[in-house]
């Protein structure tokens, strides 16, 4: 078990290093700024590469209508508030190094937008979730970044350990926010 949990830490540890993409731009506006809104955006997201509403397809079928509307609630509403309450945790473990603090503050002078464009739910016990991401840094109200990156596979730690899929799928959310913060410290000097 102890080589299990030793293999796992190392693997999320490698999966920062490695899925990150080089930063295009500069992150020099966000020097001295106290505060940074952040916004996931789940518009056209696929799942396992497939369009989203598959995945709701395959999942509401042969259920009745309360069932539906569960996992509709569950899929919709809880992944994407569970999915942003991680990211924004992680990510503000390595903000603060800045003093800088990252959420829903819309009045901020800058933004960071998280496109989601695919989530891996995972399986309980085979496969963590993962999430594929593209992150645009803009002057909030503008839709021009002055700098952005992608990370290809942001792998939830442990998740495949966690059996409801909601749960499981929104930790790979605390690696995006890892990657996002680890990127900002390492880029604003």
């Amino acid at each position: 078990m102890y080589k299990k949990l030793l293999f796992a830490v190392a693997l999320s540890v490698a999966a920062v290093a490695v899925s990150a993409q080089k930063l295009s731009g500069n992150l020099s506006p966000l020097k001295g700024q106290t505060e940074v809104n952040v916004v996931l955006d789940f518009t056209g997201t696929t799942v396992n590469g497939q369009p989203e509403e598959n995945h709701i397809a395959f999942h509401t079928k042969g259920k009745n209508d309360e069932e539906k509307a569960l996992f509709l609630k569950e899929w919709n509403e809880d992944l994407r508030e569970k999915s942003y309450d991680l990211l924004i945790k992680d990510l503000n473990k390595y903000l603060i190094k800045k003093e800088l603090t990252g959420g829903n503050f819309p009045n901020a002078e800058y933004t960071i937008i998280v496109k989601v464009l695919n989530i891996s739910p995972g399986t309980h016990l085979m496969k963590n979730s993962d999430a594929k991401t593209n992150v645009k840094f803009v002057k909030t109200g503008d839709d021009s970044p002055f700098a952005t990156v992608d990370f290809k596979k942001s792998i939830g730690p442990y998740s495949s350990y966690v059996a409801i899929q909601v749960p499981r799928t929104a930790m790979a959310f605390s690696m995006v926010g890892t990657q996002i913060g680890s990127t900002v410290v390492k880029n604003l000097k």
